[in-house]
């Protein structure tokens, strides 16, 4: 057994148009954002099955809203964010949960803080049988609000991108996209 996992269900929304041509090195968000090579992001994981050790995580959220470094990959800055974690957790799921976290974003960059904060999370099948979307309404009280649909082909079928490690990334559009931290860069 792994001394942690997690699965459930995963939203991210930002400033850029699927798939991340920030991530990949594309100058479209030099094209989107007045010649800035920069993103701002909010990801947001519902855990439906998640331990830590033996300790139990099933049914907590967990947001992570950040910045990315002016100048792009290129730049070699860390990402900073910040970590939200519901506030249902105790403190022992709390520091797990942290500590999780702070490890995996250290791949990419830095948390500068961590919170306690409410969360809604709201998930409803959108589409055509199994090629079903889902229309997200997010909430991280008094951080960001989320609202996406799928983007459906005409057929009613969702659009989605398969393959990584046994997951599917459905790929949608934000209806509404909402986020204020004075704490980030």
């Amino acid at each position: 057994m792994n001394e942690w996992e997690l699965s459930g269900a995963a939203v991210e929304g930002c400033t850029s148009p699927p798939v991340c041509p920030y991530y990949w090195g594309s100058s479209v968000q030099k094209d989107l954002h007045d010649g800035k090579d920069q993103c701002e992001a909010t990801f947001t994981l519902k855990i439906e099955k998640g331990h830590y050790k033996d300790m139990s995580l099933n049914g907590l959220i967990v947001g992570i809203g950040f910045n990315t470094p002016a100048d792009g990959r290129q730049s070699g800055n860390p990402w900073a964010a910040i970590l939200y974690i519901d506030e249902k957790a105790d403190d022992h799921q709390y520091g797990a949960l942290a500590d999780i976290f702070r490890i995996s974003w250290a791949r990419v960059g830095k948390l500068i803080k961590t919170k306690k904060a409410g969360f809604v999370f709201e998930k409803k099948a959108v589409g055509i049988g199994t090629a079903q979307g889902y229309r997200h309404k997010i909430e991280c009280k008094g951080y960001y609000r989320l609202e996406a649909e799928p983007l459906l082909t005409s057929t009613g079928m969702a659009r989605f991108i398969s393959g990584i490690e046994e997951g599917i990334i459905y790929v949608g559009k934000s209806t509404v996209n909402i986020y204020s931290e004075p704490g980030l860069p």
